[in-house]
């Protein structure tokens, strides 16, 4: 399928304008990796009902604070196939009402109301959080002379970022075959997910995961280290089994609310082999649940497929000035190297590539006859579990982020006097 007005795959869904090869084929996958998305979630849902986990263990510690987190192993039936699996899960004190005697019900009630109102509209639009930052006089911001730059002490402005930042690009709606494209001024006003059900079928958001770097040490603390930046971000697909909207469903607890979203992964090979946007299957579930005295606790699941590989370094050369190329400018490049990218594919062996990390590690091992993994964790498991870790300090960072956000808003079903940041999700 090329670029050009339209798309046809899978189901005959069609979507009218300008798509990207890269959007065409993102498109035609959303039924697949919506599909193990739910198996991911099936498999969630029996596993933590039974503890059906192939290993569990604890990944971070809190102190002074009831919050619980664990990571997991385990094998999950999907696509007809067993799949190694892996993830984490925390969960954490959010807020409660501060109410004088005889009111708490009251209270509580409306922090339900407050709750469904601000994780089912709003939380995808206000999840990511611009760092404070050195401040720069306007006269300064012009750009200096490249050969100036090192010599200069003047401030600059960086933007910092954490947490999830998403925008919405397709939606389908409900009974129809047509796939729409959100205009360019409402990407980051994310809908109401209690729209995703009655009138929309699914969404197709992209989500940059700012500050998400992973960072292999083969030798141990205090060695050479292969500094990963897994900040590209993926698409999703976020469908009604995803959305969790439920009032009153037990007698201590007011209300759960929250919203799963589905990784597709990106076609095409790149230099990463592992991460945002190259997941074979992956979910993320964020939820709250709001009790009967009004106190509220976020929890956040995440899974996915246990990596063969961390990264791919061609064995042809030729390939490496493209893949520097295309990381060094954002992904800018690609489309200008287009041409010679295609060529270079046909090459017979172009994508044959080998993963540096495995690689040392394996060696690492077979010369201390396996002690390294042992008594040091110089073993391809620490590196899941330090993917899984640094995976749980990204939703730490996000739930506690958006607290502050939560709690500087007098009423959220008051939407007239809401700020526009909110409404809009853009962040200045």
């Amino acid at each position: 399928m090329t670029a050009g007005t339209g798309v046809r795959e899978g189901r005959g869904v069609v979507a009218e304008g300008t798509l990207t090869q890269t959007e065409a084929a993102v498109l035609g996958s959303v039924d697949r990796y919506l599909s193990r998305g739910l198996a991911l979630k099936r498999w969630w849902d029996q596993a933590r009902a039974t503890d059906g986990f192939n290993q569990k263990f604890p990944l971070t510690t809190s102190f002074n604070r009831p919050d619980e987190s664990f990571g997991f192993f385990g094998t999950a039936p999907v696509d007809g196939r067993q799949m190694g699996v892996m993830g984490n899960y925390q969960t954490m004190f959010y807020d409660q009402p501060k109410s004088p005697g005889g009111s708490e019900e009251l209270a509580a009630r409306w922090m339900r109301d407050q709750v469904r109102q601000f994780v089912l509209r709003y939380f995808m639009r206000v999840s990511g959080f611009r760092l404070p930052e050195a401040f720069v006089p306007a006269g300064d911001r012009r750009p200096l002379p490249r050969a100036l730059r090192p010599l200069s002490w003047c401030p600059e402005e960086d933007r910092s970022m954490v947490g999830f930042g998403f925008s919405q690009l397709f939606y389908k709606r409900r009974g129809e075959e047509r796939v729409g494209l959100f205009p360019a001024a409402e990407r980051s006003a994310i809908v109401d997910l209690r729209r995703i059900g009655p009138e929309l079928e699914w969404i197709v958001p992209w989500v940059d995961i700012f500050d998400f770097n992973f960072v292999a040490r083969p030798f141990g603390p205090g060695t050479p280290s292969l500094a990963v930046p897994l900040s590209e971000g993926s698409y999703l697909v976020v469908a009604p089994e995803f959305i969790l909207d439920e009032t009153d469903p037990s007698p201590d607890v007011l209300g759960r609310y929250g919203f799963d979203y589905a990784f597709i992964k990106t076609p095409g090979q790149s230099f990463l082999a592992y991460g945002p946007g190259e997941f074979d299957a992956a979910i993320e579930m964020i939820n709250f649940h709001v009790y009967r005295g009004g106190k509220i606790r976020a929890e956040a699941i995440f899974v996915v497929n246990q990596p063969t590989r961390i990264v791919n370094v061609p064995l042809n050369p030729l390939t490496w000035g493209y893949e520097t190329a295309r990381l060094l400018s954002g992904g800018s490049a690609a489309y200008f190297l287009a041409p010679w990218k295609s060529a270079l594919d046909r090459v017979p062996g172009s994508n044959l590539s080998f993963d540096p990390v495995r690689l040392s590690l394996a060696m690492t091992n077979a010369l201390t006859g396996g002690l390294a993994a042992r008594e040091l964790c110089v073993s391809f498991e620490q590196i899941e579990k330090d993917f899984l870790t640094t995976h749980f300090m990204q939703h730490y960072q996000t739930l506690v982020g958006s607290l502050q956000t939560w709690r500087q808003i007098a009423d959220w079903l008051d939407e007239a006097n809401l700020p526009d940041w909110v409404k809009t999700g853009r962040i200045g």
